[in-house]
């Protein structure tokens, strides 16, 4: 019994966590199971000879694929921004389903060209793709920082949500005005459901308060800060590790003085209006990428806001490209590797 117990013990390694709990295998047979969680003893084998940072082609092919999808989703944020500063929103027609013929035509009359609806909507969506769970990789340390990431995202696109609905709300409330002014015999028939919903959300729903903006700056940054932890995995796995970190350094130091500026005007010691903090929005902003090169001559700190926002941009598309680079070469070597195995399989007579 105790040569075959110490048998078991060479065996397995000096720490074998449950791939599932974390709790400690070391003296569980292989075919056993987790006495906390009926986790299979070989599967946490299995798991704890993988690396705790596998390399990029050897990572779960979903998880690249997602953060590929986010790096390059973040990348496209200044695109509404950019096709209304070119005047190239206005001849962009909506394809419409009814024979409606309204003022909405073109993309700058919807909602989302003229609210700033598609900024944090694209924001969440990137970041919470970063936050994608990597199966078949060991617990790490950081590994909590998904969780409060993706919660952070949430938090963001509600905050963003309530101050848009209430904008829909007031316009949805004269568009019921209108109808119930009319005869009753030419009242739409939506005209009850105007009223019941604008003057719903009017009374019961949330109302935007200047605390609210400066708790969106603060999640927005919280979840910038968060989401380099995921893109430090993704850099340091396909390329160098200092490399990796210069690369990510701006974006957690821009990160915190968005912290640091939403704490100062909490307390009331910011020298930033209402307007200015308002515009600080969700981390990004990308209205300062197209302002008139004159303004930013006549203003240094518009200049330095455009400076910090250009190297924003620049640092997530540098990302973008490197795990698209590396996405491409894990998938010729793979393809390489499956082309070697089928010449190699032996033929059939």
């Amino acid at each position: 019994m105790t040569v075959h117990t110490t048998q078991i013990s060479a065996d397995l390694p000096c720490d074998l966590p449950c791939h599932r709990c974390g709790y400690d295998l070391r003296a569980h047979p292989q075919d056993g199971n987790c006495p906390e969680c009926e986790a299979s003893v070989a599967e946490s084998r299995r798991v704890a000879a993988i690396p705790a940072r596998p390399a990029w082609r050897d990572s779960d092919p979903r998880w690249r694929r997602r953060v590929v999808a986010g790096a390059w989703i973040l990348v496209l944020l200044p695109l509404i921004t950019m096709l209304k500063a070119f005047g190239w929103a206005a001849s962009v027609p909506v394809p419409t389903v009814f024979d409606f013929r309204g003022t909405v035509r073109t993309l700058d009359d919807t909602l989302i060209c003229s609210l700033g609806v598609y900024e944090p909507m694209v924001f969440c969506i990137g970041v919470v793709l970063l936050f994608s769970k990597e199966r078949g990789r060991r617990r790490g340390r950081w590994d909590w920082a998904r969780r409060w990431g993706v919660i952070g995202s949430y938090a963001v696109f509600l905050l963003s949500a309530a101050q848009v609905l209430f904008i829909v709300a007031l316009v949805s409330a004269g568009i019921g005005a209108v109808f119930v002014s009319m005869p009753l015999k030419y009242q739409p028939q939506v005209t009850q459901m105007f009223v019941k919903a604008s003057s719903g959300y009017l009374r019961y729903g949330p109302y935007p308060k200047e605390i609210s903006v400066v708790v969106l700056v603060a999640f927005s940054s919280i979840t910038i800060l968060l989401a380099c932890i995921p893109l430090f995995d993704a850099l340091r796995s396909s390329g160098p590790r200092r490399f990796a970190t210069i690369l990510l350094a701006p974006l957690a130091l821009f990160a915190l003085m968005h912290l640091a500026q939403a704490g100062r005007y909490w307390l009331g010691i910011s020298g930033l209006t209402p307007t200015d903090f308002f515009l600080l929005g969700t981390y990004f902003r990308p209205p300062l990428l197209f302002t008139s090169p004159s303004i930013l001559i006549m203003w240094p700190s518009v200049l330095g806001g455009f400076l910090v926002e250009a190297a924003k941009w620049g640092i997530v598309l540098g990302i973008a490209v490197w795990l698209t680079i590396a996405q491409v070469a894990a998938w010729r070597k793979g393809k390489r590797k499956r082309a070697g195995a089928l010449l190699a399989a032996p033929r059939a007579p």
